[in-house]
C-alpha cells in the first residue's frame, strides 16, 4: 500500500473531524437540537471526498457521480432538518460540502491547500457570535460606505486616465483619486474601530483609533472636556497625545504607498519620534488618576461621497499649487505651500509631495517640505488645545509635542543634512 494513500486518508479524517467537532460544539453551546452531522460524520465526508477523487484514476466519472450523490444527500438532510427545526440555516450543509471538496483536493494538490481551506472554514464557522455583535454596531450607512470604498477603488480608479488632462499638466485624476482612496481607507479603518469598540470605552480607544480618523477632531473635543473635568487634565492630554501619535505613523504609511524611496530617510526619525512620544504617554498614564472618561466624539464617515469629492478637490489644489510653486518660484514657494497647507491637514501635502517627487520634484525639497508641514500641523493643533482648553492641558500637550515631534524633527534634520 502506498504511503501517500495512507497519509491522505488519515489527513482527510483529521480535517473532517476538526470541522465536525466545531459543528458539534456549536450545537452544544448554542443549546440547539443536534444537527445532521458531527465529528464522525464530517470525517467520513472528507474521507469520501478523497476516495472518490482517488477512484477517478480507475473510473473516470466516479468523482462526478460521487459529487452528485453527496449534493443530493445534503439537500435531503436540509429538507428533513428544516421540517423538524423551527430556525434552520444551511451553514452545516455548506460546511459539509466544503469538507467533501477539501478531502478531494488531497488527491489533486498539495496537502497544504486542504489544511489551509480547513483553517479558513473553522475561522468562518467560529466567528458567528462576533459577527452578530458587529451587526448590532455597524449601521446600514457604514455598510454603504464600505461598498462605496470598493466602487472607488475597483471601479472608478481603474478607468481614470493616468496622465495630465489640462494644458499645463497639473491635473492627474488617477493620481488624485489614489490619494483619496488611501486617506479615506486609513480613516475608515479608524472609524470602524471606533464604531466596533466604542469611543465611550474611554480615552485610549478614542485617542488611538480616533487619531486615524482625525487627530484634530480628537484634540478639539478633548480640549473642550477639560472645562468639565479640569482635575483630569492628564487623562485628557493622554487621549490627545495618543491621537497625535498617529500623525507620524500615518504620514509614513502614505509615503510608503505613494513613493517608498521618499520614506527611507524618515524611517528612523518616525521611529525615534514615536518612541519618545509613547515614552511620555507612558509617564502620563502611570502618573494620572485611573479615571475612565467616556468620549462621544462625532466622526464623519470618510466614505461619504461628498467628503470624498471635497477631499479630491483639496488634493488636486494642493498638487497644482506645489507644481506651480516649484516651476515659477522654486523651493521657497514649495515650502510656503507646505507651511500653509500643513496648518489644516498633513495628508494632502504629504501625498502631493510624495507623488511629485516621482515626477520631477527634487526629493530633498520634498523631505524638507514634509518636515515643515508636520511641524506646522503640530503648532496648529497645539493652538487649538490652547484656544478650546485650559493652560494646564496646553502645557502637558505642548510637552508631548516638543518631545515627540521635536525628536522626529531633530533626527530628520540630522539625517537629511548628512545624506546629501
Amino acid at each position: 500500500m502506498e504511503p501517500l494513500f495512507i497519509q491522505n486518508s488519515v489527513l482527510s479524517l483529521v480535517l473532517g473531524f476538526l470541522i465536525g467537532l466545531q459543528r458539534e460544539m456549536h450545537t452544544i453551546y448554542s443549546h440547539k437540537t443536534q444537527d445532521f452531522g458531527g465529528a464522525r460524520t464530517f470525517s467520513m465526508i472528507a474521507l469520501f471526498g478523497y476516495l472518490s477523487s482517488w477512484f477517478t484514476t480507475f473510473f473516470p466519472y466516479f468523482f462526478l457521480i460521487a459529487s452528485v450523490v453527496m449534493g443530493l444527500l445534503l439537500i435531503a438532510a436540509y429538507i428533513v432538518n428544516s421540517v423538524s427545526i423551527s430556525e434552520k440555516g444551511a451553514t452545516t450543509e455548506f460546511a459539509a460540502l466544503v469538507t467533501f471538496i477539501t478531502g478531494a483536493m488531497l488527491n489533486f494538490s498539495s496537502p497544504i491547500f486542504s489544511v489551509f481551506i480547513t483553517i479558513i472554514v473553522l475561522f468562518v464557522l467560529n466567528i458567528k457570535d462576533t459577527v452578530k455583535e458587529y451587526e448590532q454596531t455597524i449601521t446600514k450607512k457604514d455598510l454603504s460606505a464600505a461598498i462605496l470604498f470598493m466602487i472607488m477603488t475597483f471601479v472608478i480608479l481603474p478607468i481614470l486616465p493616468d496622465r495630465a488632462i489640462d494644458p499645463m499638466g497639473l491635473i492627474n485624476l488617477y493620481r488624485i483619486w489614489i490619494m483619496v482612496v488611501l486617506v479615506a481607507g486609513i480613516s475608515f479603518f479608524g472609524y470602524i474601530a471606533i464604531r466596533i469598540l466604542g469611543s465611550t470605552h474611554g480615552i485610549g480607544v478614542a485617542g488611538l483609533f480616533g487619531g486615524l480618523v482625525s487627530s484634530t477632531a480628537v484634540a478639539m473635543s478633548m480640549a473642550r472636556r477639560v472645562h468639565e473635568n479640569g482635575f483630569l487634565a492628564k487623562n485628557l492630554a493622554l487621549g490627545i497625545a495618543l491621537a497625535s501619535s498617529m500623525m507620524l505613523i500615518r504620514a509614513g504609511i502614505e509615503m510608503w504607498v505613494i513613493n517608498p524611496a521618499l520614506l527611507y530617510p524618515f524611517i528612523l526619525p518616525i521611529a525615534v519620534g514615536s518612541l519618545f512620544g509613547y515614552g511620555y504617554i507612558a509617564v502620563l498614564y502611570f502618573t494620572s488618576k485611573r479615571e475612565n472618561i467616556s468620549q462621544n466624539i462625532k466622526f464623519k464617515n470618510p466614505f461619504d461621497l461628498k467628503e470624498a469629492l471635497i477631499m479630491g478637490l483639496i488634493f488636486g489644489v494642493t498638487l497644482a499649487l506645489i507644481e506651480l510653486s516649484n516651476r515659477y518660484i522654486g523651493n521657497i514657494g514649495v515650502y510656503a505651500v507646505a507651511l500653509v497647507s500643513g496648518i489644516a491637514d498633513v495628508d494632502a501635502i504629504v501625498l502631493s509631495l510624495s507623488a511629485l517627487a516621482k515626477n520631477g520634484l527634487n526629493p530633498a525639497t520634498a523631505h524638507y517640505a514634509i518636515l515643515i508641514a508636520i511641524i506646522s500641523n503640530t503648532v496648529a493643533k497645539a493652538a487649538l488645545v490652547l484656544f478650546f482648553g485650559k493652560i494646564v492641558l496646553f502645557r502637558i500637550v505642548l510637552m508631548y509635542y516638543l518631545i515627540s515631534v521635536g525628536a522626529f524633527a531633530i533626527t530628520a534634520l540630522f539625517i537629511l543634512q548628512h545624506t546629501r
